[in-house]
């Protein structure tokens, strides 16, 4: 062995930012200490990182040092990524062990057996939890003699001698069990335990054999940042600089943090011209792709705004967040570093596109609601119209019936004037003389009548024509703009369309 077998080595022991980190706490509460120190940890590794990645007006605001959320966190070392330190791995497996993958897993491995074996297991994780480890392992042993497919098992009882007894031979040999158990039921765990060994592998100094473990990882779990990033550690023990590089690239576009952690780590220390160019490389690249999508946005951003300019004094809609986002996005561009350049990519421009979106939602929303008042006031004015129609019709309705009457009188008048009774007719034929009569009553009152309903006519139709002509007046007035409001609709609409249809140019 390369060290002390009494000792843990330097990059097994605990870092100042997670010394209260510790077994003996319930996993909900080890989460959120573990959530909150990630946090003190970025703000501690952020000082130290080059102006090529982070300017200092970011890490002033500190927005890149939230840490990570309590969901990163309950998915033990895959979640944590950049965050993970191997000075707490019995932590972060007791949060595995929690993990609805493992628990899922586990239940059907031990689905034969008896209660009193599940039990067992369960005594044991709750023995390990406590810091009784002796305990823990006669559990333990007594679990893998009943069910020793159970590669969690092996895990478990590979950490406490890792990290516990100090007995690195033995600790290798349950983690070699781990990973020929894990490897039919689950590639992350079998990468996680392959991991453990390369770390062992590294306390014997055979760094080489280290190097493949991780690789291994990396291949039944491509997306398992730190497996990537131990990688390129045992590469850049191996005087690798190509692999190096190439695999703290992988690592960086996988969680951009490890960009602060390769800046602090040691083990790298030989290759800073190598990684300053690839910092450089990364924030060309990303300030290459943020330029790229402003160039596209800008012109879209400004028609948008020109849109909503013309309908200003129509309706009121707020750009203060349009405005806002723009202006973080040239403040970012200013700053000309690589976490400023994924800020605009990653987040920024999808910002804008969906304020745009939503200021889409929101004018025309009340430009519809326009045009549906203009819509209810066209119905109005022909609803008017029709009334006042009606109205006039009742109003003359009286000329009808009064000629009619005055008719029918000068009708009987004349059948009675120019009948056979009439003194003036005396002498004159009495047939000749009763057709004239009869002739006098169907004839007078017929042109009466007629006489009449053409004055009706004349007064109704003068009244309507002038009640259509005001109607169709005023809805002359309003249609241009409903065809208006409309057009702003059809192009807001058509912008956002296309604005939303830009592909975003991220990593």
């Amino acid at each position: 062995m390369s060290l002390n077998a009494n000792n843990l080595a330097p990059w097994e022991r605990k870092k100042e930012y997670y010394s209260n980190i510790q077994l003996g706490k319930d996993v909900k509460t080890q989460i959120e200490i573990l959530s909150r120190q990630t946090k003190a940890m970025h703000e501690a590794q952020l000082a130290q990182t080059s102006a090529t990645i982070v300017s200092q007006e970011r890490i002033s605001e500190g927005i890149d040092s939230l840490g990570y959320g309590i969901n990163n966190v309950t998915r033990g070392i895959a979640g944590l990524q950049a965050s993970f330190e191997w000075g707490i791995s019995e932590v972060v497996w007791q949060i595995e062990q929690n993990r609805k993958e493992l628990r899922n897993i586990l239940e059907v491995l031990s689905a034969p057996l008896d209660t009193q074996a599940k039990e067992l297991r369960k005594r044991a994780e709750e023995a390990y939890a406590n810091g009784w480890f002796e305990d823990a392992l006669t559990d333990f042993f007594e679990s893998e003699e009943k069910n020793r497919y159970d590669f969690s098992i092996h895990i478990s009882i590979g950490m406490i001698y890792l990290f516990n007894q100090l007995n690195r031979e033995k600790a290798l040999e349950y983690f070699d069990k781990a990973i020929k158990y894990a490897s039919p039921k689950s590639n992350y765990y079998t990468s996680f335990a392959l991991l453990h060994k390369a770390l062992i592998k590294r306390d014997f100094g055979v760094i080489e054999e280290s190097e493949n473990c991780a690789r291994k990882a990396i291949e039944l779990s491509p997306g398992f940042a730190e497996a990537v990033y131990q990688c390129a550690q045992y590469n850049a023990m191996l005087n690798r600089p190509e692999e190096v590089i190439n695999l703290l690239e992988r690592a960086i576009l996988l969680d951009t943090n490890y960009c602060e952690k390769v800046s602090s780590d040691e083990v790298f220390d030989h290759f800073r011209p190598q990684i300053n160019k690839l910092f450089e490389n990364l924030r060309r690249t990303e300030g290459d792709k943020a330029r790229k999508n402003l160039e596209v946005f800008s012109n879209l951003v400004n028609e948008f705004e020109s849109l909503l300019e013309e309908i200003q004094n129509i309706v009121e809609v707020s750009v203060d967040k349009l405005h806002a986002c723009t202006a973080r996005i040239t403040e970012c561009m200013h700053r000309n570093s690589y976490r400023d350049y994924l800020e605009v990519n990653q987040r920024l421009i999808r910002e804008l596109q969906s304020i745009v979106h939503s200021l889409r939602l929101d004018s025309t929303s009340k430009l519809s609601l326009l045009v549906q008042s203009y819509g209810q006031d066209i119905s109005r004015i022909v609803s008017e119209k029709n009334t006042e129609v009606s109205n006039t019709d009742n109003l003359y309705s009286w000329i009808l019936p009064l000629g009619s009457v005055i008719s029918l009188f000068l009708g009987l008048r004349g059948c009675w004037v120019r009948g056979p009774g009439a003194p003036e007719a005396i002498h004159r034929d009495f047939i000749a003389e009763l057709f004239s009569a009869l002739g006098a009553l169907i004839w007078i009152p017929a042109v009466g009548i007629f006489i009449t309903w053409v004055i009706y006519k004349i007064v109704t139709e003068g009244v309507k024509s002038s009640s259509a002509s005001s109607a169709n007046s005023q809805i002359a007035r309003v249609k241009p703009t409903v065809a208006r409001l409309e057009e702003f609709i059809k192009n807001i609409s058509a912008s956002d369309e296309h604005f939303s249809s830009v592909v975003v140019h991220e990593r």
